[in-house]
């Protein structure tokens, strides 16, 4: 019990540290996903439909826009703890190692900073822990008796997983190897097939938006899967990135502190244990091919690699030679270089020095564009990111509910990727007035334009003052779509 109070603590500590105004600048993924409650769908061009829908469950509940928008964030991350722990007591960690567990995890940057913003990830990190929890009673079940509920739980993982990030399929398809190898009679049983019905009902909302879209959201994903030829050190960068981002102070541990011999002293107390731990070792390395052969295609971002997360940690856990002292100390550390991260003006550093630089600002930025444009109910914008920020913070009408307007559309370009707000169509329609926000309007706005007017430049500046970037507001009035908008297939 130990353990989970611990990490439920955290969840605490995170959620006030992200429901305070300005400390945790909203990202313009999760502002997007937030919007998108102005039209609800079964899915979305660029995402799946999980993200938004939880939103929805508690859009009408008297809370902060901040805190209705994270709130699920949190849940998700501590499910992800206590899933994590489950996993690690499956696959036969003790007490002191399961605390090591909760702890690394607790002061891993990447995971910490996914936990306090509203994104996809946080959600596919704990339905990836959820299902790998499933699949370790599978395992100790011998894949007979009893076990066909946790195949259905892995299923309902995997399928809920499916609805905010795709990539959740690398989990299957990574531990389908060693199940070949090593436990091929449960493919002969019900269970498997059973889970991958309850995956696929699951997923229903998705499949069933995108019979009706030409496969829009299918093929956004392709989209990056082939993105072209990339550096011959993509193939490998990306292994430090993801050990530094996870373990900072841990990767000291290499360095003579981890222990190999450790499951080599246990193997009798082990059991099903140690087929849990084989067959995630197999995924792992099946993980880290992959994406050193995705690496040939172009750069892995970081929160690409987040399948691979849950195996490092318990790798970690169960080699380290230090104690649950210890750790806690290099969890500490790890979580001043997360507020000094998320801080970095307290500190007297400089927008340079500033890793997120690039979305601190925009609040105070769009209210003084909403003062500028007033009552507006069309914006445009040349890019989504602003346009997600203008559509979540625009000042709301006290007459009207939180999404009833402002409603927008990045301007069209043929040479761009589709977005969600295409499917909206806003601009294809006349409009009597159409506010743009962003550098000088394109050409294709103009000429759509009776008449076009500026309102005047804002400042996007960051908490010391300086000012990152401006862009114009722009009134545009009697719009009217003519000629047509060029084509748009790019996913």
């Amino acid at each position: 019990m130990g353990p989970a109070v611990w990490l439920f603590a955290v969840t605490c500590v995170v959620a006030a540290l992200s429901s305070t105004p300005g400390w945790v600048p909203v990202h313009f993924d999760e502002a997007q996903y937030a919007s998108w409650l102005i039209d609800p769908a079964l899915s979305y061009q660029t995402k799946g439909p999980l993200v938004t829908f939880t939103q929805s469950l508690i859009e009408g509940l008297a809370l902060p826009p901040l805190v209705a928008m994270r709130l699920p964030a949190w849940v998700a991350f501590l499910v992800s703890g206590l899933a994590l722990l489950w996993v690690g007591c499956r696959a036969g960690l003790r007490e002191a190692q399961l605390w090591v567990l909760a702890l690394s995890l607790s002061g891993a940057p990447l995971v910490m900073l996914l936990a306090m913003v509203h994104t996809t990830d946080i959600w596919l990190f704990a339905m990836i822990l959820v299902s790998l929890g499933a699949f370790a009673e599978v395992v100790h079940c011998d894949g007979r008796q009893g076990a066909e509920i946790w195949w259905v739980c892995m299923g309902f993982a995997l399928g809920l997983g499916a609805l905010a990030k795709l990539s959740i399929a690398l989990i299957p398809l990574a531990l389908f190897p060693w199940v070949v190898l090593r436990m091929p009679h449960i493919l002969l049983t019900a269970g498997p097939y059973l889970g991958a019905a309850v995956c696929a009902l699951i997923m229903s909302p998705w499949i069933a938006w995108n019979l009706d879209h030409d496969f829009a959201h299918f093929k956004h994903e392709f989209g990056h899967v082939a993105r072209g030829a990339g550096d011959w050190t993509d193939v490998i960068s990306w292994l430090p990135i993801m050990v530094f981002s996870v373990l900072p102070v841990g990767w000291l541990a290499v360095f003579g502190g981890l222990d190999w011999r450790k499951t080599r002293d246990r193997l009798h107390e082990l059991g099903f244990a140690l087929r849990v731990r084989e067959a995630f070792q197999v995924a792992s390395a099946v993980l880290v091919l992959f994406f050193v052969l995705k690496g040939l295609a172009g750069p892995i971002l970081i929160n690409w690699v987040l399948p691979l997360v849950p195996f490092l940690l318990l790798g970690f856990a169960a080699r380290v030679r230090w104690g649950v002292s210890t750790q806690g100390v290099v969890t500490a550390v790890q979580w001043v270089l997360v507020l000094a991260v998320l801080f970095p003006y307290t500190l007297g550093w400089t927008m340079q020095r500033d890793a997120f630089q690039k979305i601190r600002g925009w609040d105070a930025a769009i209210q003084e564009a909403a003062a500028l444009a007033g009552p507006t109910a069309v914006l445009s914008t040349d890019h989504y990111s602003v346009l997600a920020w203008a559509l979540f913070y625009w000042p709301e009408r006290a007459d009207e509910g939180r999404w009833d307007d402002p409603t927008g559309q990045v301007i069209p370009e043929s040479t761009r990727r589709l977005n969600h707000y295409d499917r909206w169509a806003v601009l294809a329609q006349p409009h009597e007035r159409v506010i743009h926000l962003g550098a000088s309007p394109p050409e294709a706005l103009r000429a759509r334009c009776g008449q076009l007017s500026f309102l005047g430049d804002v400042a996007v500046r960051m908490p010391d003052g300086a000012v990152r970037s401006t862009f114009g507001v722009w009134e545009c009035l009697a719009f009217a779509p003519t000629p047509p908008w060029p084509a748009m297939d790019r996913h």
